[in-house]
């Protein structure tokens, strides 16, 4: 991603000097064009001339114009390169996040459990699980649905199927593991039970 970077640094700067020459070229154009001799000289030459210092013109201006147009390409590239590299970061370290998530989750429901713990061993857990769900929220991840909705092999992984009286066939009868998204993507499927159809 860096060398990719750098290239399109190296061309956005060669780019901005091939603009800075085009215009440093049409100064001069136009000086020279302001030099040319007036009085003694041939009409058709005059206009000769000058016909020149304007196709001459016009191509310079062309040419700065798909100069300019090739450097704003290069830089929407790459900011969409940049965010793309953030976004990509993001979701990887969500990713490695979500295992820590579970497993403070199972400790939390082993201090319930458990008789001889103090209270404020289980507040502390919890205040801990509050707040880094609290930062995964503010990052944009939410919990995928699953008890009770019907199966979608996009968020929910299946596997086991189970028979069930109270269920319609295609329906999650349980959760096994929380599944997450992250905006629109998903980070992890939940990991469900399905009654069969």
């Amino acid at each position: 991603m860096t060398a990719k970077k750098d290239k399109n640094k190296a061309e956005t700067a060669a780019s901005e000097q091939e603009l800075l020459d085009l215009e440093q070229e049409a100064a001069s154009l136009e000086q020279e064009a302001g030099q040319l001799p007036e009085a003694g000289a041939e009409l058709s030459e005059l206009e000769a001339a000058r016909l020149e210092w304007e196709q001459e013109k016009a191509e310079l201006l062309d040419k700065i114009l798909r100069k300019q147009a090739d450097l704003d390409n290069l830089r929407r590239i790459s900011k969409m390169e940049q965010a793309e590299a953030r976004e990509y970061a993001l979701y990887d370290f969500l990713n490695r996040l979500l295992p820590v998530l579970d497993n403070l989750e199972r400790a939390l429901e082993a201090a319930r459990t458990a008789a001889n713990l103090p209270a404020t061993y289980l507040e502390g857990l919890e205040m801990i699980r509050k707040q880094l769900e609290q930062i995964l929220t503010q990052e944009g991840v939410s919990v995928i649905e699953a008890a009770g909705t019907s199966f979608d092999p996009h968020c929910h992984h299946a596997v086991m199927e189970v028979e069930s009286e109270e269920h319609d066939p295609g329906t999650v009868t349980e959760e096994l593991q929380k599944g997450y998204r992250h905006r629109q993507r998903i980070l992890r499927p939940s990991m469900v039970k399905v009654c069969r159809g």
